[in-house]
């Protein structure tokens, strides 16, 4: 089977069950219709990359992909919940944003994205998938093929450019 006869393959299973898949999610893991509909989406997604050749149902797979999407989505919902609760409950003073906080903020960010792109392709994209949309290691290391601690040293190394850039500026400001 070649790849694009996978991938007619899995768009045909994905137009087929894409509502039975969707209600599927919204029952099981108790998510409204719109989330339900990205996870599906994003489950498809991973499929569609990968090497679908030695698997006997796809269906079954588009199924525990986004069953799996779902659950770590939730996870992570829970964890962040737990830190805004955590924050607010140690009384923690919520500062009002200044002028001068909004303008550091902003140059911090530019710091911030400039290291990023000063970083390789692949330390970036890591990155960005770890920190910005939320997926694990394991989940970035299924979807691009590297191995769990190869994507987590990765991640190290882009956080520490990020953080060596932003120590330079303030290095700099205090001279």
């Amino acid at each position: 089977m070649t790849a694009n006869s996978q991938k007619l393959e899995m768009h045909d299973v994905y137009n087929c069950h894409h509502k039975e898949l969707c209600r599927y999610i919204i029952h099981k893991v108790n998510v409204s219709s719109d989330e339900a509909q990205d996870i599906v989406q994003e489950a498809f997604a991973r499929l569609i990359e990968m090497d679908l050749k030695d698997v006997q149902n796809p269906r079954a797979l588009l199924y525990k992909t986004s069953y799996n999407i779902a659950i770590d989505q939730k996870r992570h919902g829970g964890v962040c919940q737990r830190h805004v609760n955590a924050v607010f409950d140690a009384g923690a003073v919520v500062e009002e944003l200044s002028p001068d906080r909004i303008n550091d903020g902003k140059r911090k960010m530019s710091l911030v994205v400039k290291a990023l792109w000063a970083m390789p392709k692949k330390r970036r994209r890591l990155m960005l998938m770890n920190r910005f949309d939320g997926l694990s290691y394991a989940q970035i290391s299924r979807t691009v093929g590297l191995s769990e601690t190869v994507v987590r040293k990765h991640v190290k190394k882009a956080l520490l450019d990020c953080q060596k850039a932003l120590q330079a500026q303030m290095d700099q400001n205090s001279k």
